[in-house]
């Protein structure tokens, strides 16, 4: 063994080192993105899952600094609070662009059904503070502040090696949407036919909500993906025509309300965050989840819990920003660093200068988490 590296003194060096990365990187996150399925106008589950996820404090402003925030459509219908949700989430993604962040909400098929005037699944009292029929279509119409926004929301969202959209894919579909590029002419051709009525053959599939046979339903906005589960047939088009691409998360069908562990199919080719959310839907608790996905590492996880935070109705100021703990953890970790950094500048450098203590130079020398 050479001299150096029986020395204590370069020892202590090389522990300090590893101590300084130890405080440091912890400190470095990465940014998280967080999907949430199905909300249909429950206002407190939606505010329950965006708090369970850090993403909002208890005044509902946004504090989950660059995340993105993916909502994979259907906010409208069934709940009375359908619109609020909708203002709120337009509020929040202003608020996540100033940091860095975003809020991606997607079109949903319950979204397609109002801009065709189908109310027949709006609450009533909604739909009567909304104005009616008349004012609904006022409200959702492409001049609008609202019916903008909705209008140009994407249908499919690609975020690394995970593709983000409503319903997913089916045999049809895959001959429709043969690339990333064509998933991209997808939601700009849908926009185009939502906000000025240009509609080409493409976007006709994506207005079409006719629902015969499952295998032959081809806008992935419709598409009832775990009903007709074909991994083999999925992964060869994820591999051939997707390349890159190793989930697609969807919503659009509920679990089975006594089986909320059934999320990942296809060996997490296929993740499905319908968490029966809304409890309007059927009169029934909804199960408050999001996927978390982190980019470093792309691993994935879900964030649960059985119990909805109770409605926010105080104006008072707000509990302690869990932010401000974190930039006073991240500022003492700093001062102990730049600490550590001025010791070894002051002791391990010298004595790289003593003949003696000199080394020898010898030669020296995005992955996909499971889900």
């Amino acid at each position: 063994m050479s001299r150096w590296a029986r020395s204590p003194s370069w020892l202590l060096c090389a522990a300090l080192l590893v101590v300084a990365g130890a405080v440091v990187l912890p400190c470095v996150e990465a940014r998280r993105i967080v999907a949430v399925g199905d909300l249909h106008g429950d206002y407190e589950q939606s505010i329950s899952v965006f708090r369970l996820t850090r993403l909002i404090d208890n005044r509902n402003h946004w504090i989950g600094e660059d995340t993105f925030l993916v909502q994979l459509g259907d906010i409208l219908d069934v709940g009375p609070d359908d619109i609020r949700i909708v203002r709120l989430l337009m509020k929040l993604r202003e608020e996540a662009q100033a940091k860095g962040g975003d809020v991606v909400e997607l079109l949903g098929n319950h979204e397609l059904r109002n801009f065709r005037g189908d109310y027949t699944a709006v609450d009533p009292a909604s739909l009567a503070a909304d104005g009616g029929q008349a004012g609904r279509d006022a409200l959702l119409s492409n001049t609008s502040d609202v019916g903008q926004y909705l209008r140009t929301r994407k249908a499919i969202f690609r975020y690394g090696p995970f593709l983000f959209m409503h319903g997913g894919f089916s045999t049809a579909t895959a001959g429709m949407i043969t690339s990333l590029r064509k998933a991209e002419e997808f939601n700009v051709e849908l926009a185009k036919a939502l906000m000025n009525g240009t509609i080409s053959p493409m976007a006709r599939n994506g207005l079409d909500l006719t629902e015969d046979e499952v295998s032959d339903v081809a806008n992935p906005i419709l598409v009832r993906s775990i009903l007709d589960v074909k991994c083999d047939a999925l992964s060869k088009v994820l591999d051939k025509k997707f390349p890159g691409i190793q989930s697609v998360v969807v919503g659009h069908v509920p679990h089975d309300p006594r089986d909320f562990g059934g999320w990942r199919l296809c060996g997490g080719r296929l993740i499905d965050i319908d968490f029966g959310m809304s409890r309007w839907k059927k009169g029934d608790p909804g199960h408050v989840a999001a996927l978390e996905i982190e980019e470093a590492t792309w691993h994935v996880q879900l964030i649960e819990t059985a119990t909805p935070y109770s409605p926010v109705l105080s104006t008072k100021a707000p509990v302690e920003d869990v932010n401000t703990a974190y930039r006073l953890l991240l500022f003492s970790a700093l001062i102990v660093a730049v600490v550590v950094g001025v010791f070894l500048v002051a002791y391990c450098i010298p004595l790289r200068a003593t003949p003696a203590e000199q080394p020898l130079l010898g030669v020296g020398s995005n992955q996909y988490g499971a889900v």
